[in-house]
């Protein structure tokens, strides 16, 4: 996925526990939960239904009407869990346009690095942490060949931050992931063409294979933003399960001029990333007219955005009153936010231990294969 192809084309909770939270914390953690049920949902276009936008699908102008409705389904007898109704989404129509494809219901406050832009469709307190996660099915059991669509948390314009592909393959449905990956020369204020060479790019990934089009799927994006150049963390989950860890497309934005970045500037205000407060559904590439009322259901659709600390500091002075944790509850005292960022730090000491061990026994392995090729001649 080369730059010049992903060129952003914008269309234009707390309860008190003690009576010294300021209403200001309750406005820190925010979180969306959607299942497409009546009567706040019905069946076709999404567009205008509980704050979703997909101006094509509704005939609203764009560049396509595409193939995005909310459907009933008694159609398809998707599992139990799916309930009555769901959004469903093919390729039979596709566009390279962004403004006018399915963006889901706005969290209230978005995500993002502190001086992120946001957009006309994003806003309220900034966050740093970002969740957001869906169950995906396929209507038919055969393979729809060719279809796939993506989705990316978003701010509402297509100024996309992550993206998975879902990719309707021989064995099963793929699963592809895609960060923007600065390579040095890294990208800077002074020379922020460095960000953007030729060897930097999208770097797709390949995360699953073969996924049962029997069952369905969750799939979870955890987004981590962090002031600064190349240190968002992305982790995609996929049911109940980490697969993939990679990064932002945070670089794309600060240091490639096509995005509005690569500005030689003292002071970042153009060479900065972008907020997310919502999900991208996007169908793009070649159509496939055969799969025209069938594609992907997906349901039970949830966003979260929180501001947990990320050192002792963030707890203290009042601090702890400011913060939640990942999920957004928030903290009774000094001593249970210090209590949350070491229990951090240990499950991040932890990981990184077993990720040692694992590299260390491969490292074993290929030593001893080695030795049984030399042995082998």
């Amino acid at each position: 996925m080369k730059k010049q192809r992903v060129l952003i084309l914008a269309l234009a909770v707390v309860a008190l526990g003690t009576v010294f939270v300021t209403l200001s914390t309750r406005g820190l953690a925010d979180s969306n939960a959607i299942t497409f049920e009546a009567p706040t949902y019905h069946p076709g276009s999404p567009n205008g239904q509980d704050g979703w936008s997909s101006l094509g699908s509704a005939g609203l102008g764009g560049c396509a009407a595409y193939d995005h409705q909310i459907v009933n389904n008694v159609l398809f007898a998707p599992p139990p869990t799916f309930g009555s109704q769901s959004l469903r989404i093919s390729d039979a129509v596709t566009s390279g346009c962004f403004g006018d494809q399915t963006f889901s219901k706005s969290l209230v406050n978005e995500a993002g690095e502190t001086n992120a832009q946001s957009s006309p469709f994003s806003g309220g307190v900034r966050q740093s942490h970002f969740e957001a996660q869906f169950d995906v099915t396929s209507t038919m059991l055969a393979q729809q060949a060719g279809m796939l669509l993506s989705i990316s948390p978003d701010r509402g314009d297509g100024a996309r931050m992550s993206y998975v592909r879902l990719e309707d393959g021989a064995a099963g449905i793929d699963v592809i992931f895609a960060d923007y990956q600065d390579a040095a020369p890294f990208g800077s204020l002074v020379v922020p063409a460095a960000g953007c060479g030729a060897e930097d790019d999208f770097i797709q990934t390949p995360i699953a294979t073969g996924l049962s089009r029997s069952v369905p799927h969750k799939i979870k994006f955890v987004i981590d933003f962090v002031n600064g150049a190349r240190n968002d963390v992305v982790k995609i989950y996929i049911d109940g399960n980490l697969v993939h860890t990679g990064t932002t497309w945070e670089d794309y934005f600060r240091w490639c001029a096509e995005s509005g970045g690569g500005v030689v500037e003292t002071t970042p205000v153009n060479d900065v990333s972008r907020t997310v407060d919502s999900l991208l559904f996007r169908t793009a590439g070649d159509a496939h007219l055969s799969h025209l009322g069938n594609g992907y259901l997906f349901d039970n659709l949830s966003l979260l955005s929180s501001r947990p600390p990320t050192s002792k500091d963030d707890c203290k002075n009042g601090g702890w009153q400011t913060r939640t944790t990942t999920s957004g509850k928030p903290f009774k005292n000094q001593g249970q936010c210090i209590d949350f960022v070491e229990d951090q730090k240990d499950k991040d000491n932890d990981k990184k231990d077993n990720d040692d061990k694992d590299k260390k026994d491969k490292d074993d392995k290929k030593d001893k294969d080695d030795k049984g090729d030399k042995h082998d001649h």
